[in-house]
């Protein structure tokens, strides 16, 4: 049995959400009809197909009564809810999509002084009002475009949200402003963005900080001109927030053990002891070639390290790299520490039979541990479709680019010793000495970890830091361009499931 808590005339009583009652009056009818047709022409995102089974529960439940409306008119509860959606740019969403301005001129139609609403009007607010919550709230908290639908591989732990619940709970409380923050991301890069946006919204819409902004950039006078075309630069950042805030909402609320996050048009990697503290390591990594190698947006879990690791390349680079130049010259393999493994998991000669059976997929070949080993002296293991992981790398110079994306799909580590250090923190006897030792041993090394790691790889385009610095980054995959165009498809969202 679904029992929830219904406040009403200001008594908290418990209403019983799997209760399915006839509506009783005109109003209940009217309400229902409306539900039931999966649409409400005056909202400005009309079919209500995302909604509908939930408020027919909520409702069939209350017996098609209101639960904004005490009298004909408004609750304290459906005031302050409606005050929440009318400042929701605050989280980086639109009040014109939750109706809030037709909302307010409900409560001016319906409130103190004015007559009693008419059944229809108030049937209006009741159903606006229910589907912005419900839809804002379950925005706020797992973002509008399911992760499924902008990245099919994007997959994260199901997160149960009880949206009945949510709506009861809502028009019940007059500290709305408190279960929209109860609902937002836990991520400290989450709420550091939220103050970048405040910030720059203010700054878009001031015209004295404009002017002085262009002085101090420019040394000139702030023109029309000049000041159009700033208002549209930063009207651009705004909607840069707004899109990587989407992105954050995707990411796991709970989770067992603090995750990684690889950032990749960031070009960064974040671990963090809590997701909701600033990160305790941050480093430089190198991704993969946005023309053809990029690297996918995915969750996955660091399960163990492979120190003094082999490198067995893929068959793509084979393929394409190594057997061309093998066959040129066959000394080629032994330079770069190169040996051809058979199907018995031997080595075997390195002869131009030997690259037949390679090409022929017989055999396969790999890198020997050391010095030019592609994957340095440590690789991190979080198994995925992709055989994406984690690496050291012997080509450091590529982490003093501005922008580094070189890689073949994998994630190159700038840090790999205080990645390990910190995945190994809670295992006696893994200190820095022996981390560094087993980075150049001979022979490969698997260590297990205690429990696994989530590690997020996303794809956010703007960072925020606890000084105050916002760092743009450029949409080297074009992903923000197509979340952008899902987003303007407006309610109701296409979404494989309840849970992004």
């Amino acid at each position: 049995m679904l029992v929830a808590l219904l406040v009403t005339h200001g008594v908290v009583q418990p209403c019983r959400l799997d209760a399915q009652l006839a509506p009783t009056t005109p109003f209940g009818a009217a309400l229902q009809r409306i539900v039931v047709s999966n649409r409400h022409a005056p909202q400005r995102w009309p079919q209500l197909s995302d909604v509908a089974a939930d408020l027919r529960t909520v409702y069939a439940a209350n017996g098609w009564t209101p639960l904004w409306a005490r009298g004909g008119r408004p609750t304290p509860s459906a005031l302050s809810t409606i005050a929440e959606l009318a400042r929701i740019d605050r989280r980086g969403l639109e009040p014109s999509d939750y109706d809030a301005e037709r909302l307010r001129e409900l409560v001016r139609l319906l409130g103190a002084g004015a007559p009693p609403g008419t059944d229809d009007r108030v049937v209006e607010f009741e159903v606006m009002l229910s589907t912005a919550a419900l839809r804002s709230l379950r925005s706020v908290q797992y973002g509008r475009v399911s992760a499924r639908v902008a990245h099919a591989d994007l997959r994260f732990p199901h997160e149960p949200w009880g949206a009945p619940e949510a709506l009861l709970a809502l028009s019940g409380t007059t500290d709305a402003a408190s279960h929209y923050a109860a609902a937002e991301p836990p991520y400290q890069h989450y709420r550091l963005l939220v103050d970048a946006l405040a910030r720059y919204r203010a700054l878009a819409s001031d015209t004295v900080q404009l002017r002085q902004a262009l002085r101090d950039t420019t040394r000139t006078r702030g023109t029309p001109e000049r000041m159009i075309t700033l208002r549209r630069r930063l009207d651009t950042r705004v909607l840069q927030l707004t899109t990587t805030l989407e992105r954050w909402r995707w990411l796991p609320h709970q989770f067992t053990e603090p995750p990684i996050i690889v950032n990749i048009p960031a070009f960064e990697l974040y671990a963090f002891r809590s997701a909701s503290e600033r990160e305790v390591l941050r480093m430089n990594v190198v991704v993969g070639n946005a023309y053809d190698h990029k690297t996918p947006v995915f969750s996955g879990a660091v399960r163990y390290l492979m120190f003094s690791p082999y490198w067995d390349v893929p068959p793509s680079i084979v393929r394409t790299e190594v057997l061309p130049k093998a066959r040129k010259n066959i000394d080629y393999l032994t330079r770069n520490e190169f040996e051809i493994v058979g199907s018995n998991e031997q080595v075997i000669p390195t002869t131009s039979g030997a690259l037949d059976a390679v090409s022929a997929g017989r055999a396969r070949i790999r890198q020997r541990p050391g010095a030019q080993n592609a994957l340095g002296g440590v690789k991190f293991i979080f198994p995925n479709a992709f055989n994406v992981y984690m690496h050291d790398t012997p080509a450091q110079a590529l982490f003093g680019e501005a922008r580094r994306d070189f890689s073949h799909g994998c994630i190159r580590l700038s840090q790999p010793a205080a990645l390990a250090a910190l995945l190994l923190r809670d295992q006696p006897g893994w200190d820095s000495t022996r981390i560094a030792a087993e980075m150049h041993r001979a022979m490969p090394l698997q260590v297990m970890l205690t429990a696994p790691v989530p590690v997020h790889v996303v794809y956010a385009t703007v960072v925020a830091r606890d000084d105050g610095t916002v760092v743009f980054h450029d949409d080297i995959y074009g992903h923000d361009r197509r979340l952008r165009a899902l987003l303007k498809g407006g309610y109701p969202y296409a979404a494989p499931d309840r849970r992004p």
